[in-house]
């Protein structure tokens, strides 16, 4: 979630508050307000409000505040009753310390999430790129800038009925917010609501110490249907936090440790302002399914309380991120098993079972499941020799190239993927495994939360370590399975489906076709013309494809076609999309 959007005017009428206090202390009130409004109109908003009253000896009060950006005719900021004061006596040697600040009954508008970016750039493009990764690098310094600031000499502050939403939609609720000092040390008590999937209450309390010392509580009620007595996700801090105002860095020091229920994890981290940089290392020893199930709500552990595991293992992870440099980001995670073994018998799901003949419950997305039978009942079952090695590898190239040398997950490809998304400056590369992509399929759905990424992640690593399962068969099982158009499953309906004919006999430019129909099986239109002929950018993919097979030693490279030399002639069932002129127009119009 993008907070500067809510960041900002909140800043903004601090700066507004505070400034008017000072004025407030030396001159008239018409002078005073005419001070606040110039502020606000220096940074392209302006300021409205019901009522605005000083007091001696630096003290404003607003009600009915507005902030609002003209240019945009866009409401950033809406607030019952405002507040804000300054300590006297530094004013008499002119310097301006904030005391306090209050806000009531505050509403947040967050701008809706815009369309989604196009897969390619326009020519001419690259400044754009450039600039996304300057934006991208201002976020993050804002975010150091941010944990730098001197939390013991923040002033007192006091948020009371604060409403988010994202566009009409509503994303946060705060109920409270109180930021209080102690002498030398900072107290930090928040509660409300997240309004997502399901309301999710949480609250959150910091205590910082002047020896640097910080504990910290959160804990969010995620509601579990069926479950009224479902337990809380619970999360204490333990640790040292320094502010390195010289280097520029915020610290978490050795020895750490970020309890999540019974489990306990070493941590340390670093924010620095230079580059800026971001590194966290999380270590979490001797965990078992009984910590596990105890420490986590089922509800975010869904399918993988079924699983009934002997042993334990430890998780270690370790991130490095330098936004000057994204390309050299360190990404590790790793998974020490102890004795750990699946009692396939009474796991459900069951990950062994995949290695025979099994009923694949295969999960859509938007909740559908389609049932095939992976074994040869099902005529359209086609064993992995019986598949056009084309088919495999392109496939392979194309959605996991590191699918015989990874375990589950591709720690190298997140890290390749967090790169780019950094230097797109939004989602624009997975790093989806192929043994991710069968979980997701068979046992997890396709909804978009953390959690159910979380368990993707979990299952695949399973799923390779566990099961007894072969790569070979996993491929096999999801060739098999995956949607390939409507109503589409598997390698030898999509086969015949497009070209009317067996998955073992298709030819290379109709597997490097099929390859890149994969990842959005239902646009699979979109790459024709209404003529039924294949778009530069579908031949461009299939030409990409074929170029690093032919680098992984899968392909001839004579073998690798000119992109302008590519065609595919449908001759099964979707032919008969581009059959009649409106038919063809239909295709153009979507």
């Amino acid at each position: 979630m993008n907070l500067r959007p809510v960041v900002r005017p909140v800043l903004v009428a601090l700066a507004v508050f505070a400034a008017v206090a000072i004025v407030a202390t030396f001159v008239a009130k018409p002078l005073a307000v005419s001070g606040a409004r110039a502020i606000a109109h220096s940074r392209g908003l302006e300021l409205s409000w019901s009522k605005f009253d000083l007091r001696w000896p630096a003290r404003a009060e607003v009600l009915d505040l507005a902030v609002f950006r003209p240019e945009r005719d866009d409401t950033l900021l809406r607030a019952r009753r405002a507040e804000a004061g300054m300590r006297p006596l530094p004013l008499l040697l002119m310097r301006t310390e904030p005391d306090f600040v209050s806000l009531e009954g505050v509403w947040l508008r967050l701008p809706p999430p815009g369309e989604a970016e196009l897969d390619t750039l326009a020519p001419g493009a690259e400044s754009a790129v450039e600039d996304v990764e300057a934006s991208v690098r201002q976020r993050a310094e804002a975010v150091v800038r941010t944990l730098l600031a001197p939390a013991r000499k923040l002033p007192r502050l006091r948020v009371n009925a604060v409403e988010v939403t994202r566009g009409d939609d509503p994303l946060l609720t705060l109920e409270a917010l109180a930021l209080d000092r102690a002498g030398a040390a900072t107290h930090l008590a928040v509660s409300g609501t997240y309004h997502g999937e399901a309301e999710v209450p949480f609250d959150l309390l910091l205590a910082w110490q002047a020896d640097d010392r910080l504990t910290g509580r959160a804990q969010c009620d995620i509601p579990d249907r069926g479950n009224p007595n479902a337990k809380p996700l619970v999360l204490t801090f333990d640790g040292r936090v320094s502010q390195d105002q010289k280097s520029r860095e915020v610290r978490v020091a050795e020895g750490s440790t970020l309890r999540v229920g019974d489990a306990v994890a070493r941590v340390q981290g670093l924010a620095a302002a230079a580059g800026p940089r971001f590194k966290v290392e999380a270590a979490f020893d001797g965990l078992d399914r009984k910590t596990v199930v105890a420490s986590v709500p089922r509800v975010m552990l869904g399918p993988l309380t079924g699983l009934e595991v002997r042993g334990s293992w430890d998780w270690h992870v370790d991130f490095d991120l330098d936004l000057a440099k994204p390309d050299s980001l360190h990404f590790h995670a790793d998974v020490v098993p102890h004795g750990l073994s699946l009692d396939p018998a009474l796991s459900r799901p069951s990950p062994s079972a995949i290695a025979g003949p099994f009923t694949a419950q295969i999960q859509l997305p938007r909740g559908r499941v389609v049932t095939r039978e992976i074994s040869p009942l099902n005529p359209y079952f086609r064993p992995l020799t019986h598949i056009s090695p084309y088919l495999r590898d392109a496939v392979v190239t194309n959605e996991d190239g590191g699918f015989w040398k990874h375990r589950g997950f591709n720690t190298e490809a997140i890290g390749l993927a967090v790169a780019a998304n950094l230097r797109a400056g939004s989602f624009k590369r997975g790093a989806g495994t192929i043994t991710m992509q069968l979980a997701r399929n068979l046992w997890l759905g396709h909804r978009r939360t953390l959690a159910r990424k979380g368990q993707e992640v979990v299952m695949a690593w399973v799923v390779e370590h566990l099961s007894g399962v072969s790569k070979e068969r996993m491929l096999e099982v999801y060739l098999n399975i995956i949607e390939w158009g409507p109503e589409v499953h598997g390698a030898e309906e999509a086969a015949r489906y497009y070209f009317a004919t067996d998955a073992s006999a298709l030819s290379l430019e109709e597997c490097l076709f099929m390859a890149i129909v994969v990842p959005s099986p239902s646009k699979w239109k979109w790459r024709f013309k209404p003529d039924g002929t294949l778009r530069p950018y579908a031949r461009a993919q299939m030409r990409f494809i074929a170029g690093k097979m032919a680098a992984k030693g899968w392909l001839d490279p004579a073998q690798v076609p000119v992109a302008d030399s590519i065609r595919v002639t449908l001759r099964g069932p979707a032919r008969e999309l581009f059959a009649s002129p409106d038919a063809a127009a239909a295709v153009a119009a979507r």
